[in-house]
Formats: C-alpha cells, sequence, structure tokens
C-alpha cells in the first residue's frame, strides 16, 4: 500500500455498463489528445449519464487497463462485448482520424474479448460509412 493509498477509496464495481464507460475513456485518450468530438460521442454513448462517467473515471485512475480488459471479459456476454467493441470504434473515428494508438488498443479489445477482425469487420465497415461525412457534400 503506497502513502497516499488510503485517500483514494476502492474503485466502483465493474457492470456491463461501467464497462463500456471506462472502456471509452481509454479509448478517447489512447492518443494523448481529447477531441470534443470524442467527448461528445461518450456522453452521447452514456445518454448524458454524468455519474456514469465520474465512476469510469474513478475506476480508470484505480486500475489499470490490464486489469480492467480482464475483468470486463470475465464479466461481459458476447453480445455486451459486441456492444462495448462497436461503441469503442465509434468513438476512435469521432474526430475523423484513427490514430494508430487507437487502432493498437482496439486491437488489444479485440483480443481481450476473443473477437476477431472478421467478425467484427462488417460492422465496422458500416459504422465508417456513418463517420464518412464528406460524402454529403
Amino acid at each position: 500500500m503506497g502513502l497516499f493509498d488510503m485517500f483514494k477509496g476502492a474503485p466502483p464495481e465493474l457492470t456491463p455498463k461501467l464497462s463500456l464507460a471506462v472502456g471509452l475513456l481509454h479509448m478517447i485518450n489512447a492518443d494523448g489528445q481529447v477531441e470534443a468530438e470524442e467527448i461528445g460521442n461518450v456522453l452521447q454513448a452514456l445518454g448524458n449519464d454524468k455519474a456514469l462517467m465520474d465512476a469510469a473515471g474513478r475506476y480508470a485512475r484505480a486500475k489499470d487497463i490490464d486489469s480492467y480488459l480482464a475483468e470486463s471479459a470475465k464479466l461481459l456476454n458476447t453480445d455486451q462485448k459486441m456492444c462495448i467493441l462497436l461503441n469503442l470504434f465509434d468513438s476512435l473515428l469521432a474526430d475523423g482520424i484513427a490514430a494508430p494508438e487507437e487502432q493498437a488498443l482496439f486491437s488489444r479489445f479485440l483480443s481481450a474479448y476473443g473477437v476477431s477482425e472478421q467478425t467484427i469487420e462488417p460492422y465496422t465497415l458500416g459504422i465508417a460509412l456513418k463517420n464518412k461525412r464528406e460524402v454529403l457534400e
């Protein structure tokens, strides 16, 4: 136990909703730049639930990404994992750039959740087209 650990408090218990929020926070922080579009996407995905966003921040500060991935992989069923993965993919495209760090993190999620690129590709193609607003100009 570190000198100041007593002030941290216990992280919130991971739930499927909290898993989504924590995953989204990790994704928007992956490239070291948090864009307004990314924050808006996270809030939209969470139904503007600021308490959930705060809980996700507490969890993310208390546990590293590897612990989160292992814990969430055990907790979530297949549909919940796919829901989170698709929200993460949508989030990483929110600013129009899929940074290498975001792509690497997404691959880590795929691996942790046991989902292949071939399985998720049809969904991600749809999300990519949804975010390709320049086709409307």
